[in-house]
């Protein structure tokens, strides 16, 4: 259920009477014949095969029902039978909870109904009667009025974004003659509060990026068809603000695209951060069709901290950590501290080969002392030091101990990629900043790595110990060999990636990743350092490396 929202007692029982719902029903039944919003989400149809024969508790399925999602879901199952039901079920819904009351008729639960009926309404309302079309429509314009009463009262600015954007398709839809762009440019000016330089949402959780990124479409695709039926019947002067507006939209949602595909793999799985596995795949997907069709990705990141190497079939993603300048918009956005500064992850082909062990939102309420180990340093491919995370995970405050970044580089390099960051967050706990310098040589083939601590004089303990950890893919297998390397194969592979040290000591060991179909077991390459010296020597440095193997046909001679 979305974040609770306050009215006075005296308010809800004026809302619950026949008055309030007198003041704020529309007087006119008129049918919205001047545009008709083609819907470009897809539906499940599995759900909708489920909902379709009579499988639809109401009473159990709670927000979600009145969220009206499955609308997509019975229209991608189709045909005219399951039309009639959904009709029927959304009259029966007007019926039942037409009235207003306070959990149903909450804004954002409000907003994603009314997008969802204006949507979807050329398929399950256009057909319909005209009385029929007369009721949903008068009850779309009294959930519109309230809607626009309360938007504002949200606490969560998420929510009252994705509110807003649903107040702005639903005027649009019903209030052709209301001009517009008002509450467009106040929808836009609250959004680029929320999103950073580069264009991603502040608290860096992929869920919440394309939550807002797919609102922001919805907002595009109405105002379009709006401004191309209206031109018939206005001036271009008339129509230059909305096209101004259209113009922004459309800058804003190639920048949010361009950091969505950053955050992906060639096999289009997000990189394994907080948020990215509470959005699914396919909806990921036609997110980002519809934002960047020609394939745009950013490769830099500077304002939100994530670098992006890509040559061959090979992807190197890595999390720098937050910069400075982008702390406080992180912290007034809910971004979680992020304890996983300087993390890889690496894929070649279709296969993920470096990982993280994952996080996810449910995994709070569900198991918080899972949650809480994933969320620490550990469960990130990236370096720790006596055990200690980077960054406070149980206080995501502006005055939480955090790993900055700080210098963070990437560009060409002869013969390759070259990435190049350090983060500051064990500077107060030990006097130690981490640097990690990593390489992708042209190809994909080659990918080399070097971590450094460098002892800063700050005051602190005495570090005795640093572990780097790379995470494997579960589908990957490792074995040490003879001479200290580790052996690793991927599934379907003739060749093998050899994964090489030097300035420490290389151990295997198990560990586990939280993906889309819940925990497995893995493994995960420990590189373990000592640093008793670490104040006398002042640096340390690990370079590490992972080469494909390629195979070499015998001649004749050595057959």
């Amino acid at each position: 259920m979305p974040d609770t929202w306050s009215l006075s007692l005296p308010e809800r029982l004026y809302r619950r009477s026949a008055v309030f719902e007198w003041r704020i029903r529309p007087r006119t039944g008129a049918l919205p014949l001047h545009w008709q919003p083609a819907d470009i989400w897809r539906g499940d149809a599995t759900i909708g095969q489920v909902l379709s024969s009579g499988l639809h508790p109401v009473e159990q399925i709670g927000p979600a029902w009145h969220r009206f999602n499955w609308l997509r879901d019975m229209r991608e199952f189709g045909g005219s039978q399951c039309r009639t039901l959904t009709r029927r079920l959304v009259l029966d819904w007007i019926k039942r909870d037409g009235r207003w009351r306070k959990d149903v008729w909450h804004p954002a639960l409000m907003g994603n109904r009314i997008k969802s009926w204006i949507f979807t309404w050329g398929w399950f309302a256009e057909s319909a009667s005209e009385s029929q079309q007369k009721t949903m429509l008068l009850s779309l314009a009294t959930q519109l009025a309230c809607l626009r009463r309360d938007w504002h009262r949200i606490p969560d600015e998420n929510d009252q974004l994705h509110a807003l954007s649903a107040l702005i398709v639903g005027v649009l839809f019903l209030h052709k003659e209301e001009d517009i762009t008002p509450l467009a440019s106040r929808y836009a000016d609250l959004l680029h509060q929320q999103l950073l330089g580069d264009g991603c949402h502040g608290s860096r959780q992929p869920d919440r990026h394309f939550a807002h990124l797919k609102a922001l479409i919805d907002v595009r695709t109405a105002l379009a068809a709006w401004i191309s039926l209206a031109g018939d019947a206005h001036n271009n002067a008339g129509l230059l603000p909305a096209r101004n507006c259209l113009e922004s939209i459309d800058d804003t949602i190639l920048r949010m695209g361009a950091i969505g595909r950053m955050w992906r793999h060639a096999d289009g799985t997000l990189m394994n951060i907080l948020g990215s596995l509470d959005i699914p795949p396919e909806e990921v997907e036609q997110i980002l069709q519809r934002a960047v069709p020609s394939g745009k990705v950013t490769h830099n990141a500077s304002d939100s901290g994530f670098v992006r190497l890509t040559t061959g079939r090979s992807v190197l993603l890595m999390n720098t950590g937050i910069p400075p300048w982008a702390l406080t918009t992180a912290v007034e956005t809910g971004s979680h501290n992020d304890a996983g500064a300087l993390a890889i992850e690496f894929s070649n082909n279709q296969q993920r080969i470096f990982i993280n062990a994952g996080q996810s939102r449910w995994l709070y309420q569900d198991r918080p002392e899972l949650a809480t180990a994933l969320a620490g340093t550990a469960a990130h491919s990236t370096l720790t030091l006596d055990k200690t995370n980077s960054g406070d995970t149980s206080n995501s405050g502006e005055t939480a101990r955090r790993a900055m970044a700080v210098e963070v580089e990437m560009g060409p390099a002869p013969g390759g990629l070259l990435a190049e960051a350090s983060h500051n967050g064990y500077d107060t706990t030990h006097g130690i900043l981490h640097r990690r310098r990593v390489f992708l040589a042209t190809g994909g083939n080659d990918l080399r790595g070097e971590d450094t601590l460098i002892y800063t004089r700050s005051p602190g303990a005495i570090p005795t110990e640093a572990v780097i950890r790379f995470h494997l893919h579960p589908r990957i297998s490792a074995s040490l060999s003879i001479g200290g390397d580790a052996l690793i194969r991927l599934p379907g592979s003739s060749s093998s990636w050899i994964f090489k040290l030097s300035g420490a000591r290389l151990n295997i060991e198990e560990s586990i990743m939280l993906g889309q179909n819940g925990i497995q077991k893995t493994r995960q390459l420990i590189a373990t350092v000592p640093l008793n010296d670490i104040r006398s020597v002042s640096t340390k440095t690990v370079k590490w490396a992972l080469r494909r193997q390629t195979s070499r046909r015998k001649t004749s001679d050595e057959a």
